[in-house]
């Protein structure tokens, strides 16, 4: 049996002259191989320190909405209550000492 060789299988195998040295294929694939871990490793590190800032800005937004909640809450009491005592003081009211009723064509009316 013949062994068919790279070169017959190509046309231009003829004039042109493959040889590799294995020591320099050796250090090309360690290199590549050496990069794409590295590579890999960056990508792994980068994805997970976005994983730990996706967590703490979920906490932190979960923190500040109870915070909120909490503002609120208190906002909407203080700011009824001096509304409430703002409108009492501003409002000019008589005590009124004795009610009498003037009834006119059978309804009734308030007079002082």
């Amino acid at each position: 049996m013949k062994s068919a060789s790279l070169l017959s299988v190509f046309p231009l195998g003829a004039s042109l002259k493959l040889s590799f040295n294995t020591k320099s294929l050796t250090v090309v694939v360690f290199g590549i191989l050496v990069s794409l871990i590295s590579i890999s490793i960056l990508q792994v590190n980068a994805y997970t320190r976005e994983l730990y800032l996706l967590q703490d800005y979920e906490a932190r937004i979960s923190q500040l909405t109870e915070e909120n909640r909490y503002l609120e809450i208190n906002f909407t009491k203080a700011n009824s209550l001096n509304n409430i005592g703002d409108f009492v003081q501003n409002m000019i009211f008589e005590k009124a000492d004795k009610i009498e009723y003037i009834k006119v064509l059978e309804t009734t009316a308030l007079a002082k």
